[in-house]
């Protein structure tokens, strides 16, 4: 049997030979409503003994310190563990949450720890569903990092005003009406669909009064976009650079 010593300051615990040993048959064998365990987990200790068992475990090495299962053992404790639900359906508090992220908080797997789990994976396959959960957690992970002054491209808080008329209902309006009047088609690779933008002709920090007429639009490929400013920049551009670009 399991036996525990308060002493000021010190807890000394310790176990009966036959406690452990196989064939013995536990005294609390078939009893209902005990809350025990060997080392007591599920009793109520107060605040106290906690710190008395918590001082008295700094220093002392676990009992199964330096000690590995066999591969038998580990596959019995998984045929054992086979249909154990206990925390099946059961919700951390925002508590418990709290601590938990802040134990994790700070920690960095070692490159040996990140090879296995990196093998551990492969050849999983995962359902439509979990991709999804995953996509989303990530998204919002993210979400954070990309804005505002985490962002790399940060520049002092220029864009909101340039984000927020890009995405008003008349920025969004101008966009399918310029796509549409095209065909959502790049008139530089004239290639349809895909992924497309509405290019403004003539600049649009610099020509605020065109930012919402159609004749200030044109339907350009991503690709097509991205080559444009790559040749002449983001500033100042005009109706002549596009008539160049289209046709070059």
């Amino acid at each position: 049997m399991l036996s525990i010593y308060l002493l000021p300051g010190v807890i000394k615990i310790c176990y009966n030979k036959y406690m452990f040993k196989k064939g013995h048959t536990p005294w609390n064998s078939g009893k209902k409503g005990l809350k025990t365990g060997p080392l007591g987990q599920h009793w109520k200790l107060s605040e106290e003994t906690k710190k008395k068992m918590s001082i008295w475990q700094k220093g002392h090495k676990s009992l199964m310190w330096g000690k590995h299962l066999s591969e038998e053992t580990k596959r019995k404790i998984g045929e054992a563990s086979k249909g154990n639900k206990y925390n099946l359906g059961k919700k951390a508090s925002e508590e418990t949450k709290r601590k938990m992220s802040k134990v994790q908080t700070g920690r960095k797997h070692s490159e040996e720890s990140k090879r296995k789990m990196s093998e551990s994976s492969k050849g999983k396959k995962f359902s439509e569903e979990h991709k999804k959960k995953i996509s989303q957690n990530n998204a919002r992970y993210w979400l954070g990092k990309q804005f505002g002054e985490k962002n790399h491209n940060w520049k002092g808080g220029i864009s909101p005003e340039n984000i927020k008329i890009r995405q008003s209902k008349k920025g969004r309006e101008w966009i399918k009406f310029v796509f549409i009047r095209d065909d959502y088609t790049d008139q530089k690779y004239k290639e349809r669909g895909g992924k497309l933008v509405a290019h403004h002709i003539n600049n649009f920090a610099d020509f605020p009064e065109l930012r919402f007429v159609i004749d200030n639009g044109v339907t350009l490929s991503k690709k097509a976009h991205k080559e444009f400013h790559r040749k002449y920049g983001n500033k100042n551009n005009t109706r002549e650079q596009l008539e160049e670009f289209l046709q070059s």
